[in-house]
């Protein structure tokens, strides 16, 4: 492979792997509107149908963006040194917070509603 085709390759590979977090961002952000809007309303079943849901694109995302940002720096042949070795693993270790702080946020707009419907503070 010439010096081009691995430099081509690499940032596609960067840019499919900030494909993957635009649309985990989409992800996350559309599981914390509509936490926020109806969370509270939302039956336990339901909760953990979307939850399950949210989960389940969430991790691949996490997964995905986590892979191309990995491929890319091994085709870019970065050193231990370099900011694009550890790029993948501290995105990746970013967005798995990202799920749990959207998880804690859902369970706390439910748990504040609950409050408020048995009548104490």
């Amino acid at each position: 492979m010439s010096e081009y085709e691995s430099a081509e390759l690499t940032f596609s590979l960067i840019g499919y792997g900030m494909t993957a977090m635009a649309l985990y961002f989409t992800v996350v952000s559309g599981y914390l509107v509509g936490a926020y809007m109806v969370g509270a309303q939302l039956s336990r079943s339901q909760v953990w149908i979307v939850t399950s849901l949210f989960v389940v694109f969430a991790f691949s995302l996490v997964f995905g963006t986590f892979s191309f940002f990995a491929a890319a720096s091994a085709f870019g042949e970065s050193s231990t040194d370099s900011v694009e070795y550890w790029l993948a693993p501290i995105i990746g270790v970013a967005e798995v917070a990202g799920i749990a702080a959207s998880l804690k946020f859902m369970f706390d707009i439910r748990r504040v509603a609950r409050t408020h419907e048995s009548g104490t503070s």
